[in-house]
């Protein structure tokens, strides 16, 4: 944890085996047990419920749902752990059942809906809108576009991820999801610029995803894997209204009082926004991105894309898997 987390009476001890679990954040199938790992020393070492279930949000994507990881907390709470690994009286926290913790109101598609239309009282606008308003255009070859995205948001010498690798998923109703796999490449931005002219748009069959802040050359995550713990810049945060139809997610962007520096579609169903926050620290970043997510909850905002390291699409790839009209 970082010295701005909410403050105890006690130094904040955390054990080298949790440490190693915080930088390693699970893969699907074992994010349960890896949370009932980390949750019992880090309340027992003194982290409030609240700080730990922020925590634990950031760690995974959206499929680990806000309700389990409160029930998680809320077991972790009801053992009563004592302090381990450092000779000091633990902090006086009355370890009480979590009715004082707040976890973000979510609501049905339909909700989302109704309240992106009230809001927007009429409003619409369409793709070609925001063309007409930006001022940079898409190059005429949309496959490098990318090249746009790196020029416009990165310096020479800030490092960026992208990944291609992934896994297979299959839902309930036999589509398929690409999950993003492995550590990918991260490059300085002049090398992923010469790679692109000279190899195209990096890209699979899933498409292709990008961290949009940059990060250091390795990261410090499982076989090398990028963490939180290796933004190098806390410059975006990245907002998605995965439950709207298209033409109310681009209507909200346009609307929002909020400082976009770029709209990516994703290939799917949905639109990735960039949030311009330059912060200049983690802690800043999640003290404001989570205002923003407060505030839009009631629109169906993605839940999931709360933490610095999130990936985005990469613009100029295109995908099959889970894709809606020609994927780019």
């Amino acid at each position: 944890m970082e010295s701005g987390e909410p403050q105890i009476n006690a130094p904040f001890f955390i054990p080298p085996r949790t440490r190693a679990e915080l930088a390693s954040p699970a893969p699907r199938g074992q994010r349960h047990e890896q949370m009932k790992k980390i949750v019992v020393p880090l309340i027992g070492n003194g982290l409030t419920p609240e700080a730990v279930f922020t925590q634990l949000r950031s760690m995974y994507e959206s499929d680990v749902g806000d309700r389990e990881i409160y029930d998680v907390v809320a077991w972790a709470v009801s053992k009563n752990p004592q302090p381990c690994g450092r000779d000091y009286k633990a902090h006086a926290y009355n370890a009480q059942p979590l009715q004082a913790l707040v976890t973000p109101e979510r609501v049905t598609a339909e909700q989302a809906t109704a309240n992106a239309e009230k809001w927007l009282n009429g409003f619409r606008c369409d793709e070609c809108d925001l063309w007409h308003v930006s001022p940079w255009r898409p190059l005429e070859d949309w496959r490098f576009d990318s090249l746009m995205l790196l020029v416009g948001f990165y310096a020479k010498d800030e490092r960026v991820n992208v990944i291609t690798d992934h896994t297979i998923e299959t839902k309930a109703n036999h589509t398929r999801k690409a999950v993003p796999q492995g550590t990918g490449k991260t490059f300085f931005r002049d090398e992923w610029m010469r790679w692109i002219r000279e190899r195209n748009t990096p890209q699979s069959e899933a498409g292709a995803w990008i961290r949009p802040n940059p990060v250091k050359e390795n990261g410090s995550g499982k076989g090398g894997a990028v963490t939180d713990a290796d933004v190098t810049s806390y410059r975006f945060c990245l907002l998605e209204f995965d439950e709207l139809p298209m033409e109310l997610q681009l209507s909200l962007f346009a609307r929002l009082p909020l400082p976009i520096a770029a709209l990516v579609q994703s290939g799917g169903r949905s639109v990735h926004a960039w949030v311009m926050l330059n912060c200049s620290t983690e802690q800043e970043h999640r003290a404001m991105v989570d205002r923003i997510y407060k505030r839009l909850t009631r629109f169906g905002l993605c839940p999931g894309n709360k933490n610095p390291s999130r990936l985005s699409r990469l613009p100029g790839a295109q995908r099959e898997i889970g894709k809606c009209g020609d994927g780019r």
